[in-house]
């Protein structure tokens, strides 16, 4: 049984209201020696006792019992890195019976909830067994489902519907993926616009400001992606798919897009390999493949999530509306084990190792981002 703290809490919070041990007694109707062994923590107070003396301090049971269910976004940011940095480098086992000690302890702390999905969900590559990761998505789903049906916070209940369909997907189980999105598309409502003109009408002119930002900067990011995937559906239709490469370098440049930590930005350049590679067009392939190299060489490490000059007004509300703030989701040394490993690695592009401009691009990537960390070799599922 996990020792509480108890008496810690019964000492604070009488010194706090400058009472002694003997008037506390007084007060419950107990003997002194009693209240001197709560406090030693030789025994603790009568159940019965507790909700007495929680209104006799002004504080809830839990916060006598110290225990903490619920925690800031700090302590989760804080976790959240601790946790995705030993993924990297302990056995993932090891790592996943933290995991399940903290679900159970903060089990009604919804915003840590979703940080721990999201943490599952990165890390489910490193898992060697499909059956253990079968596991870790069903967990990921009971999780989503708890948080759906318990929490009163809309966008907690959005993004865990939204892990929830992730897990699906990475189950398998698509038809239950497209009934959680729900298979509709709602049409543009223009509520954006009328939130950043109401703040206009208030004369909050920097307000205005800053909402118009950071959703043109969610719209911009949403359309590069949309622009890959559409991208990636047109692999067989040459003259269609390099008109919309052309369209997403130039949604990239024009928003200074490779100074931003988002996936497309690079991800772009390796559907296009692939979509040319399908074509037979290995030149292109090989372009495509350097335009990437030159985008992560380029990347600054540590990497987070940020703005750039274009959107100067999106650092702070990373931070403040994003359970991990402006870290990334997995850490640095996975980070660049994939960005190396998308190239090495990819079945799509065996065609290409005996080619000299392949071979040059990968040892320049392995050069930027290093080759892997030794402490990986003890990794274990």
């Amino acid at each position: 049984m996990k020792k509480l703290n108890i008496g810690k809490s019964i000492v604070q919070k009488r010194k706090e209201k400058g009472i002694t041990q003997e008037q506390l007694a007084d007060y419950i109707g107990v003997s002194k020696a009693s209240v001197s062994k709560w406090e030693s923590g030789l025994s603790y107070p009568d159940i019965l006792i507790l909700p007495e003396l929680a209104t006799y301090f002004n504080i809830s049971v839990d916060e006598l019992l110290g225990y903490s269910p619920q925690l800031t976004k700090e302590d989760i940011k804080k976790i959240y890195n601790k946790l995705s940095h030993e993924f990297a480098v302990r056995p993932f086992d090891e790592v996943m019976k933290q995991c399940n000690e903290l679900i159970k302890k903060y089990y009604s702390c919804f915003p840590f909830l979703l940080s721990i999905i999201q943490l599952l969900l990165n890390y489910s590559a490193l898992v060697k067994t499909e059956e253990i990761k079968k596991e870790i998505f069903e967990k990921c789903i009971l999780l989503s489902k708890r948080i759906k049906e318990e929490s009163e916070n809309i966008s907690y209940i959005k993004s865990a519907n939204t892990m929830e369909a992730l897990a699906e997907m990475a189950l398998g189980n698509i038809e239950e993926v497209i009934r959680l999105l729900d298979n509709k598309l709602t049409p543009y409502s223009g509520d954006d616009v009328i939130l950043i003109n109401a703040y206009n009408m208030q004369g909050k002119t920097d307000q205005a400001n800053e909402v118009n930002q950071i959703l043109l900067y969610n719209n911009v990011i949403n359309t590069l992606t949309l622009i890959n995937n559409y991208l990636s559906l047109n692999m067989m239709e040459p003259v269609l798919f390099e008109k919309i490469y052309s369209q997403g370098i130039q949604i990239i440049n024009s928003f200074q897009l490779t100074d931003i930590c988002t996936n497309d930005v690079f991800g772009i350049h390796i559907v296009a390999a692939q979509g040319y590679l399908i074509q037979q067009n290995k030149e292109k392939a090989i372009d495509a493949l350097e335009q990437y190299v030159n985008t992560v060489c380029n990347m600054q490490f540590p990497l987070s999530f940020k703005g750039n000059e274009y959107f100067s007004k999106v650092d702070k509300w990373f931070e403040d509306n994003n359970c991990i703030g402006t870290n990334t989701p997995i850490d640095e040394t996975t980070i660049k084990e994939n960005l190396v490993n998308i190239v090495v690695e990819n079945p799509a592009f065996i065609s290409l190792r005996e080619d000299e401009r392949y071979n040059l691009l990968v040892k320049k990537l392995k050069r930027k981002l290093g080759e892997k960390n030794e402490c990986n070799k003890y990794r274990k599922s």
